[in-house]
């Protein structure tokens, strides 16, 4: 199975960095061309996808950026048992990822003056699954996770310690029965580390050579119940609640360069702390020959490269009419309370808790079975609790996407 991909995106923004007084607006193309390719036998299948996005934006040379990004699943299917096997790595822009309200890391990156830089990320995460089936109606998963996240970071960037490697991985193991055709049940226990540190180099009194820095571990316990309800063939409904218990160990110090003599007057810090949450998600989707919609809600305790886990809360609607066979039109809502207070102090009125809210109407245009035009508008506006202050961002966006039809039938 071999499938090459191609989209080009044009895009006009008018706040990209996502300033309280943008200086100028941009044109940003993004020329994408990618390759998928696999196989499919009877019982599994295999599939592999890169994917090239070139940025170029016409009024800010320096946000330029070539990224590459390897996805690769594996699905297996035997009488009582299946496994799943999800891997990537990504070369990615912070400018394009550290705002994504969808992505696991919701951090906003912000540098002297609300400017926001680009600094490589790269990501490289794995996560195998394996689903025992104990009866007819009950099952039985087990789950790992990993996800490692580094910055190319310059020796001169300001904000150092705001763009810290950081690790995260997960064991899971949830219990499903089937009550009924239309009502089933699940638990899930989980066990979550994070580990997070970085170093920054600076001058004390402006001429001795010092080094600051952190270092954190966190462990969480999560604990859910949740339930999935099908009304009909056509609308679902899922829901999910419980609690977390996170440990949280963290160390501040400041060194002579290159040594690990503690500086005088300087602060060293440990702390330990814990901290009780609730999680939940909830989902309702429907799908029609007219279109489709969903609703979702959720709360999580999510890594970040701040040097310490957010707490995200979200909200989000989607809706997608057929005026035609060819021609549809939708809209995204989506809503992000991301609450993070530091780890390094009992002092929580250094909150950097925002609100980060998008609309995105469009229009989609099947030219032909291989080509789609997709024409979008979007409007952000983020809320920083600490200051106040209200950003907003306006972009319109064009998108033609070319993917051949490829005969998926097993050889």
């Amino acid at each position: 199975m071999f499938k090459p991909e191609f989209s080009f995106r044009e895009r006009y923004d008018n706040n990209v960095r996502m300033q309280i007084n943008p200086r100028h607006s941009n044109l940003i193309s993004t020329i994408s061309p990618g390759v998928m390719f696999g196989y499919l036998a009877d019982d599994n299948e295999l599939n592999t996808r890169f994917r090239w996005n070139e940025l170029i934006y016409s009024s800010d040379s320096a946000l330029d950026f070539s990224e590459k990004l390897v996805n690769l699943s594996h699905k297996y299917q035997g009488e009582r048992f299946k496994t799943d096997l999800a891997a990537s790595y990504a070369e990615e822009s912070s400018i394009n990822n550290q705002l994504d309200p969808t992505v696991i890391d919701p951090t906003q990156i912000n540098e002297a003056g609300g400017v926001q830089l680009l600094v490589p990320r790269n990501t490289k995460s794995v996560s195998p699954t394996v689903t025992y089936n104990l009866t007819e109606k009950s099952s039985l998963q087990l789950g790992y996770s990993y996800q490692d996240v580094a910055f190319d970071r310059a020796q001169n960037l300001i904000n150092n310690l705001n763009y810290s490697d950081y690790s995260f991985q997960q064991y899971s193991a949830t219990a499903s029965h089937a009550y009924t055709e239309r009502l089933s049940f699940n638990l899930t226990g989980a066990y979550s580390e994070y580990e997070s540190a970085n170093q920054n180099p600076g001058l004390a009194f402006g001429v001795i050579p010092i080094t600051t820095g952190f270092s954190q571990k966190s462990t969480t316990f999560t604990y859910q119940a949740g339930l999935q309800y099908l009304f009909d063939e056509q609308t679902q409904l899922t829901f999910s609640a419980g609690i977390r218990d996170t440990d949280t160990q963290s160390t501040q110090f400041t060194y002579f360069r290159n040594t690990t003599i503690p500086f005088p007057l300087s602060q060293q810090s440990s702390l330990s702390r814990n901290t009780v949450g609730n999680v939940f998600s909830a989902s309702l989707a429907r799908k029609s020959d007219w279109g489709d919609f969903s609703l979702s809600a959720g709360q999580q305790l999510n890594p970040a490269s701040t040097g310490n886990q957010q707490t995200s809360t979200t909200f989000s609607a989607r809706g997608r009419y057929n005026l035609t066979e060819r021609l549809s039109t939708g809209i995204n809502a989506n809503y992000l309370l991301s609450e993070s207070i530091s780890t390094f102090s009992n002092d929580t009125s250094r909150s950097n808790n925002r609100t980060f809210i998008t609309l995105s109407p469009n229009v989609q245009w099947r030219w032909t079975p291989e080509i789609n035009l997709d024409l979008s508008y979007s409007y952000r506006q983020q809320v920083y609790e600490s200051n106040n202050q209200t950003i907003t961002g306006d972009s319109v966006q064009l998108q033609f996407s070319y993917q051949p039809q490829i005969n998926r039938q097993v050889k």
